[in-house]
């Protein structure tokens, strides 16, 4: 094993001699140099230390804005890392650095830290091109000091600059049949320092790492490889992204880290003609960049998970095994009639996501089993066709204090397979009111072969309110009751935004579209 690694920091390399496994970049920034400062005071929630990553992703090179003190060190080996004051340095006349002289943001300097990191992910984001996606590019910023009608201007200013750029980029490879490498990342069209530094990294490559505690800290390229560390080393924690640790708290420590950020078969999304083959180390953001269009409830929902910089290296994988109760995303997977797939030594197995957490609140994994992927059905048109339905109505709703950011009171999902008018099949589920999330097959079973109307959804609403009950010994009587109508008025909402079969896109219930224009591209707007 070695006991050291490097790195490339701000443009130049960084070697990384017996540090302990379970460093954060924070802290290891912080004492690297007193420039970086203010990296000693990290917390996730309410004062993340915002960097940017950059690396390869399926043959992509992409910079992804992570919070520092999210990282530990080791999974850091063989990637480039830019600070906020690296980014400032490196290059001052940078369309980014630019527009952060000319704003009056009032965001404070920390503040601005975080925002030159977003705003330089998001400059070279090729999917970056509506308004309403600004948003939720800066999300991290959890301030209501700051200047935000200014700071989309500017945004939405620098993010058209270079889908201009991108644009002429396209027009010329269309020629020679390359336009998709434009769109996807893997053409430098850019030619400045930073991309150029980009397209020079490598394949990820095995590390086995090992500090002078002698702790360890695998990251294999193999799935077989990675199966033979955990049989070899049946106590070790399994880490991708990294972001679950947090809530283990920093006197949980462990001898041995096995990293599945390296294992290929894990890093796949296979797309067929009806599913999404998800394996569990992809991370939250390329799973809505491959499938968001086409599932735009999935979008919708992980808007609400986090921040940009928590889901760039959150994993499908890591969140379905940490079985938050609050979590967000188990019911939406559960209306969708997702599966995942487990892995140990004895071979595979599979299970519906609605069976897969147990009432305890734990999965229904064994020891040395880990989730090897996550199968998503396909409904597009012919699919439903050809088991004789005409159309699918599916959507998420979540009641939270705040957008982002914070613990969810109540998320429901909902969905309904209809022939014609008449309901076929129905899913309904919850998190957050129970110690598990929470199917109510009572309901879905009083809905088949009902129409779908307002009147049938009203018939269903008292067996609804008696079959879901609110667990959590923890909250007040009046939180309670707010859970409790909660149930009943998201499944009310779903319908009332999906009145009709042919009503796939949600109905807007209130004004904020007609103002918000969030569906606009800045690029045609801005260059029209």
């Amino acid at each position: 094993m070695q006991s050291w690694f490097s790195f490339e920091l701000d443009g130049e390399p960084c070697r990384v001699e017996s540090e302990d496994t379970h460093l954060s970049l924070a802290s290891f920034l912080s004492q690297l140099d007193p420039c970086f400062s203010s990296f000693a005071h990290h917390n996730p929630w309410h004062n993340s230390k915002l960097i940017v990553i950059g690396d390869i992703e399926n043959e992509s090179h992409r910079f992804r804005v992570a919070d520092a003190g999210l990282l530990m060190m080791p999974m850091l080996a063989g990637r480039q890392v830019w600070t906020p004051e690296g980014i400032r340095n490196v290059e001052p006349d940078h369309p980014v650095n630019l527009a952060l002289q000319k704003g009056n943001f009032e965001s404070g300097t920390e503040r601005e830290d975080a925002l030159i990191t977003l705003m330089f992910e998001g400059y070279y984001r090729p999917d970056l091109r509506r308004q309403g996606q600004i948003s939720d590019q800066f999300d991290a910023i959890n301030t209501r000091t700051a200047n935000v009608p200014a700071i989309r201007n500017a945004a939405a200013q620098v993010f058209a600059s270079t889908e201009q750029l991108r644009h002429e980029a396209a027009q010329k490879a269309e020629r020679s049949g390359q336009e998709s490498t434009v769109w996807t990342g893997k053409k430098d069209i850019f030619g400045d320092r930073f991309t150029k530094r980009l397209f020079q990294i490598n394949e990820r490559t095995t590390l086995n790492y090992v500090d002078k505690s002698k702790r360890r800290f695998y990251r294999p390229g193999t799935l077989v490889e990675m199966m033979r560390l955990k049989a070899e080393y049946p106590s070790a924690q399994i880490v991708a992204g990294g972001t679950g640790l947090t809530r283990l708290g920093k006197s949980v420590e462990f001898s041995n880290l096995i990293s599945l950020e390296g294992v290929k078969e894990l890093n796949e999304i296979i797309t067929t003609e009806d599913a999404w083959e998800i394996g569990s180390a992809i991370s939250l953001t390329q799973i809505a960049e491959k499938i968001g269009r086409e599932l735009t409830s999935f979008n919708k929902i992980l808007r609400r998970f986090g921040s940009r910089a928590i889901r760039n290296r959150a994993t499908l994988g890591g969140y379905l095994a940490t079985a938050w109760p609050y979590g967000q995303l188990a019911p939406l997977l559960i209306a969708l009639n997702a599966r995942v797939i487990l892995l140990s030594q004895d071979g595979e197995r599979d299970a519906p996501i609605s069976q897969f957490y147990r009432e305890d609140g734990g999965t229904i994994t064994t020891p040395g089993e880990i989730i090897r992927s996550v199968i998503i059905p396909r409904a597009n048109a012919g699919i439903l066709a050809a088991r004789g339905i005409t159309s699918r109505l599916c959507d998420v709703y979540c009641a939270a204090p705040k957008r982002t950011m914070s613990q969810s009171y109540a998320t429901g999902a909902f969905a309904v397979e209809l022939r014609d008018k008449t309901i076929v099949k129905a899913w309904i589920a919850y998190s957050g009111i129970a110690k598990s999330p929470v199917r109510v097959r009572e309901v879905e079973e009083a809905l088949t072969g009902k129409p779908w109307t307002e009147s049938t959804v009203f018939s269903i609403l008292p067996i609804l309110n008696q079959a879901v009950q609110v667990e959590d010994a923890d909250a007040s009587d009046t939180l309670t009751d707010y859970r409790k109508q909660l149930i009943v008025t998201l499944f009310q909402k779903f319908y009332y935004q999906h009145p009709t079969p042919s009503s796939t896109d949600p109905v807007s219930l209130t004004a904020t579209g007609e103002f918000a224009k969030l569906s606009q591209p800045f690029f045609d707007s801005l260059s029209s």
